[in-house]
């Protein structure tokens, strides 16, 4: 079965478009019903909601889709907040402020827009260059480069008076009348998460957050789906700095300090930082809360110092131990829309490839540092054979499987896919060349409805190996009994549905090989029996010769038309599945008897 998507881009933006307009609408029927009734300060306190909320998009766009915590992000906000300072301060007031301003800029002086354009691309510029750093680096270290980023640049605004004018700041900017173009603004930032979200990019990029083994192994790369997050993100955090120091007038390091990223980051985290609708509830609650609080804390009041800090503190500690995932969790308008309104894929009836190619590994070698893990193991699966790897705990099976998808570098030894060599290439490249696996312990990407694991694997096959017709995503999901469990998340499934969904989604990726690690542990007989079934029948779908290690040796046996037997890293026999189930040597090494 051969798809046809039907979720093209115009649908995309259409559904992007429509949540971002009923979020946008949504907050402006509450702005207009908090100012209709207040002064000039209700005002000022929506126009600073709108400018953190395009700040806290931008972070749900990294934070959220690839689940790297970042503290660096209002940086390149203030980056962009000077730049716009730079070159909108009319010349005369600049010349008293910056009297030996550098690089020419003295004489520059640029209307709204044009200033707005400059200090976004002063963001993106910056952030291009930090963000390889970030992405390559990922986890922990990829948060502690965000953070010296913060330091680096506040110190050098302090520093750097030529320019800056030091800890004092720039004042005399030209300021934004009204607030239209802030709204506007905001607007145009919720189409760009939504967007960003529904983009093939953006849903990369979400894989790599449930998973950074498994995306990688199913053709993901971790780099570019990071880094495609964080270019979109400094657009939005650019855009926000440009705002800010337009609608103040005013710029200076304050603004811009740790505090002011984790209360940035406590709006993402309180509303849900995996979707947008998550980010806009967020924004809403911790900026109204904390207004709230000021006004209790007021001398006139209870005269309480710092009440707004206790407010911050108590809503993360009830909304981590009462909702980690945030108020909304995974719930979002743009999913709803997603699902309300997804039209099936239409499919022909065109038979599955037929292929020509043969995986084959030979005299691989592996030593993690004394200990040898590989001797010499070989093994080799032509189009449309299903091959069985058997032995007992520490034969070195997983560790081949390793080797041949790339998550292991062997010491000796080479793995071709036919003409191509894939010895130690990287795991996406692997796949990207038509070798699917999964693996010994569920690799699912657990927040991601049931349908999303497989069709961003089938985005995978519609990017990268376009030499190969797609496969029907609602096809596969039907083959593996989950039509039923299309919308549920994936962690939600019972262990035998999650490891029917861990096939699926392999196939989803049209591989001319299927690697399957212990795909039947856990299971019962008659489980085995269905899961044989179903491994033929997908492998079919997509032509594709199939690779399986598991301890069950009656499901190796039902299911394999070769069965190569390893122990202690070294093959001791192989052959047909009776002949090596019938060998003395498996006998001694699997069965533990002298047969």
């Amino acid at each position: 079965m051969i798809a046809v998507s039907k979720d093209g881009l115009v649908e995309r933006l259409a559904r992007s478009a429509a949540a971002s307009a009923v979020l946008a609408a949504l907050l402006y029927a509450a702005g207009l019903l908090y100012t209709g009734s207040g002064g000039s300060a209700r005002d000022l306190l929506v126009k600073e909601l709108l400018v953190n909320l395009i700040l806290v998009l931008g972070l749900q766009v990294f934070i959220g889709n690839t689940g790297v915590l970042s503290f660096g992000h209002l940086a390149f906000a203030q980056a962009a907040a000077y730049g716009v300072a730079l070159v909108s301060i009319p010349v005369a007031t600049k010349a008293r402020q910056l009297p030996d301003v550098p690089v020419g800029l003295g004489g520059v002086h640029l209307g709204p827009v044009a200033a707005t354009i400059a200090g976004v691309a002063v963001a993106v510029v910056l952030g291009a260059v930090i963000g390889i750093a970030v992405a390559r680096a990922g986890g922990l270290a990829a948060t502690m480069i965000t953070l010296a980023v913060l330091f680096v640049v506040d110190s050098s605004v302090k520093n750097w008076s030529q320019l800056t004018k030091g800890a004092g700041g720039l004042s005399g900017v030209p300021v934004l009348q009204g607030s239209g173009w802030l709204w506007l603004a905001a607007l145009a930032a919720l189409v760009v998460a939504h967007g960003f979200a529904e983009s093939r990019r953006g849903r990369f990029a979400i894989a790599t957050r449930e998973d950074e083994v498994a995306a990688p192994a199913l053709g993901i790369g971790l780099f570019g789906a990071r880094y495609g997050a964080w270019l979109v993100s400094m657009v939005l955090v650019g855009l926000a700095g440009a705002l800010r120091v337009q609608v103040i007038g005013s710029t200076n390091p304050k603004q811009y300090t740790l505090d002011v990223a984790v209360l940035l980051l406590a709006m993402l985290v309180v509303g849900g930082m995996r979707t947008v609708s998550g980010a806009v509830l967020g924004t809403v609650v911790i900026t109204a809360g904390t207004e709230a609080f000021r006004q209790l804390g007021d001398p006139d009041r209870l005269d309480i110092d710092r009440f707004p800090d206790l407010f911050l503190g108590v809503a993360l500690l009830a909304v981590m131990l009462l909702r980690p995932g945030g108020l909304l969790g995974d719930t979002d308008l743009q999913a709803w829309l997603r699902r309300r309104f997804r039209r099936p894929a239409g499919a022909d009836e065109r038979a599955a490839p037929q292929r020509s190619a043969v995986l084959s590994a030979d005299g691989i070698g592996v030593r993690f540092g004394g200990f040898v893990a590989l001797d010499g193991a070989r093994v080799q699966v032509r189009p449309g054979e299903v091959v069985g790897i058997i032995g007992p705990n520490g034969a070195g099976k997983t560790t081949l499987f390793n080797v041949l998808t790339g998550l292991v570098r062997p010491t000796a030894g080479t793995v071709r896919l036919g003409e191509r060599e894939l010895t130690g290439a990287r795991p996406e490249h692997v796949a990207r060349a038509g070798v699917a696996r999964t693996f010994q312990n569920l690799r699912l990407f657990a927040n991601l409805p049931v349908r999303e694991n497989v069709a961003v694997v089938a985005l995978v096959a519609g990017q990268h190996r376009r030499g190969e017709p797609a496969v029907d995503v609602d096809a596969l999901l039907a083959a593996a009994g989950l039509t039923g469990l299309a919308d549920r998340p994936a962690g939600t499934l019972d262990y035998g549905n999650q490891r029917r969904l861990e096939l699926a989604r392999a196939a989803a990726l049209s591989p001319e090989f299927l690697l399957l690690d212990e795909p039947t542990s856990g299971m019962s007989d008659d489980e085995g029996q269905a899961m044989v079934d179903q491994v033929r029948a997908m492998a079919a779908m997509v032509g594709a010769g199939v690779l399986v290690i598991d301890h069950d040796l009656a499901f190796i046996t039902r299911i394999s038309d070769h069965v190569v037997a390893l122990a202690e890293g070294a093959i001791i026999a192989e052959g047909t599945p009776d002949a090596v189930r019938a060998d003395p040597a498996v006998a001694a090494a699997y069965l533990g008897t002298e047969g």
